[in-house]
């Protein structure tokens, strides 16, 4: 979810911070960390389920 499209908005007053994370369906600290951020205003993606992190937890059981 980018929410580049909501700076305006949020910066002009049209739209509140919790009204932003009722419309993406973020948490409402989520939204305000990624709007003050100079960086690129999208939350990170999740790995698909069954990739990411294996063998983490891989040790056999005795």
């Amino acid at each position: 979810m980018e929410l580049r499209r909501f700076r305006g908005l949020f910066e002009s007053g049209a739209m509140s911070l919790s009204e932003i994370a009722k419309e993406t369906g973020l948490n409402r600290r989520t939204v305000r960390k990624y709007l003050s951020s100079e960086g690129p205003v999208a939350p990170p993606r999740r790995a698909a389920p069954g990739h990411g992190r294996r063998g983490r937890w891989t040790r056999s059981r005795r």
